[in-house]
């Protein structure tokens, strides 16, 4: 019985992961962007047919949620990234746009970009309304 004891002791004083990296490690889980480096802010304009949009959006932060934020009228529909209505056309600048499914990988390169799911990664300038050019 005694080494039942030392073992329930043994398993008590085993060493846990800092909570921190639980934590990383269940926004994964649930698909959320997480890390442990600093959060940037990002300079945006998006070109649109009634004109410029511009305005700061944070590097965890979809582009179409900031703009929505703001009081900004930009297309969109699934927020998720399944869809096309809220296409645009890479100008300048980069996106991180891993969360969608609906544009390939020849897409991506061509330069087009999902706004709904669209994380800068550096000042970006977008053409907005793309759809049509898109989809046609």
């Amino acid at each position: 019985m005694a080494s039942l004891s030392t073992t329930m002791f043994s398993a008590a004083v085993l060493r846990r992961p800092p909570l921190s990296a639980a934590i990383l490690n269940q926004a994964a889980v649930f698909g959320l962007k997480s890390s442990s480096k600093c959060m940037a802010t990002y300079n945006v304009k998006l070109i649109t047919p009634s004109g410029e949009l511009r305005f700061e959006c944070d590097d965890d932060v979809y582009i179409v949620d900031k703009a929505e934020e703001e009081g900004l009228d930009v297309p969109f529909a699934c927020r998720a990234g399944s869809c096309s209505a809220c296409a645009g056309k890479l100008v300048s600048g980069g996106v991180d746009q891993s969360d969608g499914s609906f544009l390939d990988d020849e897409q991506i390169d061509a330069g087009w970009v999902l706004t709904c799911i669209a994380y800068p990664t550096s000042d970006v300038t977008i053409v907005t309304h793309k759809e049509e050019e898109l989809t046609g």
